[in-house]
């Protein structure tokens, strides 16, 4: 566990009051905290992984779609609500920068995806998270991809923009997107 340190206390300044040209994490609370986040995310995926539930028919089809490689060992826990680490400054830093908030409908972590119980039959989400999945598949496992999305997120102060992002939120839309139309051509 790693307390308050000076790089800690520059991360909550600068998010406090960034502008999106403006880094949320300096390089330095980025190597602090990214053993933890790592950490962190290890347990978490390896919990959804036992507790979670295999994808039905359609989902595999929309996992095979996105690039998933390893898609029988994808699981999904539907939870009241995306857990924050345990951690309290990893549990901060989340928060302030945006990636683990009250109002996060899921999270993909490895080969586990976590959905807020109200948004279960949202496809949209699923299918991006399941583009996470496969990025995460990409990077060559769980730890590199902390990295990379914790790196490709940490320049922004929103995170609503960057590489991984954009490509999960752009595969998604064009996805269903295309089934609608295709619903509606055939009518």
């Amino acid at each position: 566990m790693f307390s308050l340190t000076p790089a800690f206390a520059r991360l909550l300044l600068l998010s406090a009051g960034s502008s999106v040209s403006q880094q949320v994490i300096d390089q330095q609370t980025f190597e602090d905290i990214l053993p933890y986040a790592y950490a962190w995310a290890s347990s978490q995926e390896q919990l959804i992984l036992a507790s979670g539930t295999a994808l039905g028919s359609q989902q595999v089809v929309d996992a095979q779609q996105v690039g998933v490689q390893d898609w029988a060992r994808v699981r999904v826990l539907v939870a009241d609500r995306i857990p924050l680490p345990d951690n309290k400054e990893l549990a901060d830093a989340a928060q302030c920068a945006q990636i683990i908030t009250d109002a996060s409908r899921g999270v993909a972590i490895g080969h586990g995806i976590i959905l807020r119980a109200d948004c279960w039959g949202d496809r949209e989400l699923l299918l991006h998270n399941l583009v996470h999945v496969a990025q995460c598949e990409r990077s060559g496992g769980l730890e590199q991809w902390v990295r990379e999305y914790l790196c490709d997120r940490r320049n922004c102060a929103k995170f609503t923009i960057g590489p991984l992002e954009a490509e999960a939120r752009g595969f998604a839309r064009k996805i269903c997107t295309a089934d609608e139309v295709a619903m509606c051509s055939s009518r």
